[in-house]
C-alpha cells in the first residue's frame, strides 16, 4: 500500500546477479529499498517477489518506537 514500483533493472548484488525494481514511497517518492524479480541463481530463487526496505530511508514520525 502507497508504495509503487520503478522499472526493472539487472543488479550484481552481494548474492550475485538479480533482477530487481526500486520501490519508492508514492507520496514523497522517496525511494525505500528494491523488489526481487527474478534470480538468476537456483540458490537464490527464494528471493523473488521479496522486498528490501533499507532503514536508512525510513523516517521517525509520530513518536514511533
Amino acid at each position: 500500500v502507497n508504495v509503487g514500483c520503478g522499472p526493472a533493472e539487472e543488479r550484481v548484488l552481494l548474492t550475485g546477479l538479480h533482477a530487481v525494481a526500486d520501490i519508492y514511497c508514492e507520496n514523497c517518492k522517496t525511494t525505500l529499498g528494491w523488489k526481487y524479480l527474478f534470480a538468476f541463481e537456483s540458490s537464490q530463487k527464494y528471493k523473488e517477489g521479496k522486498f528490501i526496505i533499507e532503514l536508512a530511508h525510513m523516517i521517525k514520525d509520530n513518536g514511533w518506537e
